[in-house]
């Protein structure tokens, strides 16, 4: 549980409710705001219906994150920015010792996936132009590839099972990231709105499952953006914490079509991938 929900950070919020639909050179013009209020009051409605339903998700919670699903899913493409603080590494003293991150993300539907990573372990490059999936290692000039996945919601088990790399917040690619976000929910609260940096207002909600606790912030009006996501390991040593920044958001952003495709750079070293689990 507690790595899928670390994954659920991200980055995303990308590729949400994938649709199975031939790709397009160039994503559609973006929604005019009217378009994106309506949407939003769309969401909005369709989760207070559902909030009634569930005694454990409170229904201001639940339609905020409603919200925010339907808005995202409804993005043809964008780019974002993030910030990711890592700290399930606890030392023999129960230190926790936090490894920080910053990725650029670029998505375009049906199956184009584009991240730069850098962190402690180096420059890390993912790129999935729908046919095949790549990761290159900048600190080892070497890279590996496989076919890519049916779907954005399957990229991050892929890049985990098959390439022996994770990829905190791909999971948020799930097709339905609501069902993701509640699945297990115990309690989920709603804290108030509150601001965030750049002057922008967030509501703020606390979900508790078994295995870990999360609080999310999603950005107010007609642009129901994830801006901030906390994940607590309950029942790991410690309690250590996942937590990621989502900035410079760019929703409906054109994306080059070559910007999802890789070329090895000169002299990198091709690796094998590791043959997926069974099972």
């Amino acid at each position: 549980m507690w790595y899928r929900m670390t994954l659920i950070g991200v980055l995303v919020g990308g590729g949400l409710a994938v649709a199975q639909e031939s790709k397009q050179e160039q994503p559609p013009p973006a929604k005019s705001a009217a378009g994106e209020k309506a949407g939003a009051a769309a969401g909005e409605k369709a989760g207070a219906a559902a909030g009634e339903k569930a005694g454990a998700i409170d229904p201001k919670a639940d339609a905020a994150l409603h919200r925010m699903s339907y808005y995202l899913s409804n993005l043809k493409s964008f780019r974002v920015e993030t910030t990711t603080v890592d700290e399930t590494k606890v030392d023999k003293d129960g230190q926790k010792i936090q490894e920080l991150a910053e990725s650029k993300i670029a998505i375009r539907r049906p199956g184009e996936l584009r991240i730069d990573r850098t962190g402690a372990n180096g420059r890390v490059m993912i790129r999935d132009d729908g046919k095949q999936l790549s990761i290159y290692d900048q600190q080892k000039n070497s890279y590996t590839t496989t076919q890519a996945p049916a779907k954005l919601d399957q990229a991050a088990d892929t890049v985990r099972e098959q390439l022996q790399v994770d990829s905190p917040g791909v999971d948020l690619l799930a097709t339905n990231p609501y069902e993701a976000l509640t699945e297990g929910a115990t309690e989920a609260r709603y804290i108030g709105l509150e601001p965030m940096a750049g002057g922008k207002m967030a509501h703020h909600l606390a979900v508790t499952k078994k295995d870990v606790h999360y609080q999310i912030w999603i950005q107010d009006g007609a642009q129901p953006l994830p801006l901030r996501y906390v994940v607590t390991g309950k029942d790991m040593r410690g309690s250590p914490q996942f937590s990621i920044e989502l900035h410079n958001w760019q929703p409906n952003a054109t994306v080059p079509a070559n910007g999802f495709q890789f070329t090895p750079p000169a002299g990198a070293k091709k690796m094998a991938s590791t043959p997926p689990r069974k099972g």
